[in-house]
């Protein structure tokens, strides 16, 4: 397989993780292709051996940054997430690659998403079930009608030879002008802006997002949904800007993803000995969670 990953510095860590949790069903030799700015060669080196130790191979690949000059980074949001869509005009002579962020867990075969015909979409994606249900108002916003689906950007199997016909860096440009403050999500609007209709949505088991969408949806979980779930995502995306190796993390499959830090000290991000400070942190950002409501209930009334 060709797996594809964007990321700084920032993100090597989890990174690892994933590639880990990646090898360990999908033992043949794959290419990893990753597309960096800001990566220390210290990690870059520590990343070939990683995927080397694995059997596959490692192409890295440095972009300058002036060449998406004028895209919109907000938030935890990087320039990184737009090198994605380079990936066509940079690998001219791949046909077909599979892109994974790096804050997601695989837990089995991606073999039957890989091989899924494209049917001459430019590429395969999840649909995003905040922005379709809860948030939808935020599709109305860029000119989506209810009825269509809004993919996340998290994983896309992506037809490279349509995406060359289909897409240069001036395009991001054009609808960065067109919408402006209303990409929230700026790599993943533009996404599914540039591509409307190009899109082929595929099962949600493939990009599973760890939010219990509200309250009535964490007590459903913990009294007992959690056994329905447990075995049903392939991949496991931890979406939002609390994740499963910060102290505060209280999703779903946090404790599954901290068993890949536990035995695997070389990842860096070792954390023995902090379930004190992680449960003192989750009720500070539950408590926090609470005030907030209750502050816009009071200003709503």
């Amino acid at each position: 397989m060709n797996i594809l990953v964007t990321v700084d510095s920032n993100y090597v860590r989890p990174l690892k993780v994933m590639l880990t949790s990646f090898f360990r069903f999908h033992d043949n030799e794959n290419k990893i292709y990753l597309l960096y700015s800001n990566v220390k060669e210290t990690e870059l080196k520590e990343l070939q051996q990683l995927i080397e130790r694995n059997g596959s191979r490692f192409f890295s690949v440095r972009v300058e940054e002036s060449i998406l000059s004028d895209v919109p980074v907000i938030q935890y949001f990087t320039k990184e997430m737009y090198y994605r869509l380079l990936s066509g005009m940079i690998f001219a002579k791949e046909k077909k690659m599979l892109y994974l962020d790096p804050d997601i867990l695989i837990r089995g075969s991606l073999l039957p998403l890989y091989e899924m015909p494209l049917e001459g979409k430019v590429m395969a994606g999840i649909a995003d079930v905040a922005v379709n249900t809860l948030l939808s108002g935020h599709k109305t916003e860029l000119g989506f009608g209810q009825e269509e689906q809004y993919i996340n950007s998290g994983v896309l199997l992506l037809d490279l030879d349509e995406l060359r016909k289909c897409f240069g860096p001036e395009d991001i440009k054009k609808v960065v002008e067109e919408k402006g403050e209303l990409l929230r999500y700026p790599d993943q609007d533009i996404i599914n802006l540039l591509f409307r209709e190009k899109i082929k949505v595929v099962e949600r088991k493939y990009n599973y997002n760890t939010g219990y969408g509200n309250a009535a949806g964490m007590l459903k979980y913990m009294a007992g949904g959690f056994l329905k779930e447990r075995k049903y995502p392939v991949i496991v995306h931890f979406m939002g800007p609390t994740k499963p190796w910060h102290l505060a993390y209280y999703g779903k499959f946090g404790r599954e993803y901290r068993r890949y830090l536990k035995k695997n000290p070389d990842l860096g991000m070792d954390v023995k000995g902090e379930w004190i400070k992680r449960y003192f942190a989750i009720g500070r950002h539950l408590l926090k969670v609470i005030l907030c409501k209750m502050g816009g209930s009071n200003h709503e009334k």
